[in-house]
């Protein structure tokens, strides 16, 4: 049996996803592989917690039970200022459509678009545009 580690809050859960797109990401940056599926499932990974992250960001498209920041009130207990909002949503709403869309077509399901349109992913760009937005959240909503 394999599993991720327990969290312990909703918090811990938008924690995990900032851990990981950071580890993926260094990952890809930095390292060798010894294949390139080494390399391949760094990337898909680091893309998922890249789409989840922009996700709960922007606020965009939330179900009722996502963690998201047009809901912050329901894993935060407080609503976002408008300061917050400009620094965060305001933000990844443009990563969200920058970025979602292609990384899910990508991802998600086995399409003719991931032969006929197959494309590189700039990581070291990607982490630049999303980092002053994790900063921002980390710092309005502490661990």
């Amino acid at each position: 049996m394999y599993s991720r580690r327990p969290k312990e809050s909703h918090r811990d859960t938008i924690a995990y996803e900032t851990d990981m797109l950071g580890f993926c990401g260094q990952a890809l940056i930095t390292s060798e592989y010894p294949t390139p599926e080494d390399m391949y499932v760094y990337l898909e990974a680091f893309l998922l917690h890249y789409r989840n992250l922009t996700r709960v960001f922007s606020g965009e498209n939330h179900r009722r039970d996502d963690l998201s920041t047009a809901d912050a009130v329901a894993w935060a207990g407080r609503g976002m200022t408008p300061e917050e909002t400009a620094l965060i949503r305001t933000r990844a709403q443009e990563l969200d459509a920058k970025y979602f869309e292609q990384i899910s077509k990508y991802l998600q399901h086995c399409t003719q678009l991931r032969h006929d349109h197959d494309r590189g992913w700039d990581v070291k760009i990607m982490l630049n545009e999303i980092s002053p937005i994790i900063e921002a959240f980390e710092l309005a909503f502490p661990r």
